[in-house]
């Protein structure tokens, strides 16, 4: 009987585990990406309103700032970069239509 349950505990560690390492462990990563996405497209509307970069080069300004922090810009990344500014420009006229 002791087996039995040692056994079930350990299967259930294992299921717990496998769970993690597939479904919350990439979610995470994912999530921090996007944070560091958004806050890089975030600081490249912000230098381009103030003229430190022009209005052409903030996406070369995202992706820069992306790869000096190690982060490969892949297609996945680049539809995160476009989702993010879409985003931005919503909340911008969002805001700009209640004042």
């Amino acid at each position: 009987m002791d087996e039995i349950i040692t056994l079930s505990v350990r299967l259930i560690f294992a299921v717990i585990g496998v769970i993690i390492t597939t479904y919350l462990i990439p979610w995470l990563k994912e999530k921090r990406l996007y944070v560091v996405v958004k806050t890089a497209v975030q600081a490249a509307e912000k230098l381009a309103e103030s003229q430190q970069i022009t209005k052409e080069t903030k996406k070369a300004y995202v992706i820069d700032f992306l790869e000096s922090k190690g982060i490969k810009v892949t297609y996945e990344v680049d539809v995160l970069i476009e989702s993010c500014v879409e985003e931005l420009d919503y909340l911008k006229e969002t805001i700009l239509k209640k004042a």
